[in-house]
């Protein structure tokens, strides 16, 4: 039996999943580690191939994959070079978006480690904002969310400035009790690692007013990347932290609906329509 496998890859985790060339019936489908490729192409492929063995199933004929980090010029030619079968890389918002709305015009806004957004207009033209990375971008995602708390909270504690309702999330955080911890922390942190902090800081924006802070800022830092999209168009939020902006989005009066797939149904009707589409970032290896 001849495999296709989609493949999705974020800087949490990748998900795959096999489909029968023939039918396209879904044969397995696998989680495994992050596969940005801002981590390097290899590190990506390690991650695909883990998941080919997790699922028992021989080397696929064709990988279609939409990766965070997949304008990076470098890492694309790499991770293109080192394919063991056709391959057509995508950028995950990409997927994101034609999963959400089966290709038809929409906005897909990506809010989990990272923040990236991408719409297809009524002319059909795909147009991107954000995207650029933990370093220079991402203000809202979860690994955004992790690094300001721990600015933050640097400078209160600095001041001593810390009072009981920081501490209670501070002891849930697991990242120490003193400036010298979070130092060692922050210091050898991965953008995942910042990520994990998010949900526990989230859940507090009720009862801790730096959580809220955190949270408004972020939302304000995504209606900017957004400000440009037409709301008349369906626009939909996927990724960790979609929950937590979709409504407060809506209520600004864009027209937020829920995604009516996945990444990897958006790989699956990329796939399905690759000779009719031309898109910037879009490379294969055959």
């Amino acid at each position: 039996m001849k495999l296709i496998a989609l493949i999705d890859g974020g800087g949490t985790k990748t998900r795959v999943r096999f489909l029968n060339q023939a039918d396209q019936t879904v044969i397995s489908e696998v989680v495994t580690g992050p596969s940005n490729l801002g981590l390097g192409a290899d590190v990506c492929w390690e991650q695909i191939m883990q998941a080919i063995t997790l699922a028992g199933v021989p080397i696929p004929v064709r990988c279609v994959a939409g990766l965070a980090g997949s304008e990076y010029a470098k890492q694309r030619s790499a991770f293109l070079s080192n394919s063991p079968c056709e391959t057509l890389l995508v950028s995950d918002r990409d997927s994101g978006l034609f999963g959400a709305h089966c290709g038809m015009p929409g906005g897909c806004l990506t809010v989990g480690t990272g923040v990236a957004f991408s719409w297809l207009d009524e002319s059909r033209q795909l147009l991107r904002r954000g995207g650029f990375g933990f370093m220079l971008a991402d203000q809202g995602g979860g690994a955004w969310i992790g690094l300001r708390f721990l600015q933050e909270l640097v400078r209160l504690a600095d001041r001593g400035l810390i009072d009981q309702s920081h501490q209670l999330l501070i002891d849930r955080l697991g990242i120490g009790q003193s400036v010298i911890q979070w130092m060692e922390f922050a210091n050898a942190a991965q953008p995942r690692q910042f990520a994990s902090l998010a949900k526990a800081i989230v859940e507090a924006e009720g009862q801790v007013s730096l959580s809220a802070d955190i949270v408004s800022e972020g939302l304000m830092a995504l209606i900017d990347l957004i400000e440009d999209f037409p709301k008349h168009l369906p626009i939909a939020l996927v990724g960790g932290l979609s929950a937590v902006y979709s409504p407060r989005i809506q209520s600004l009066g864009y027209h937020v609906v829920e995604p009516q797939g996945n990444a990897l149904d958006g790989l699956a009707y990329i796939d399905q329509h690759r000779q009719q589409l031309t898109i910037d970032y879009w490379e294969s290896y055959a």
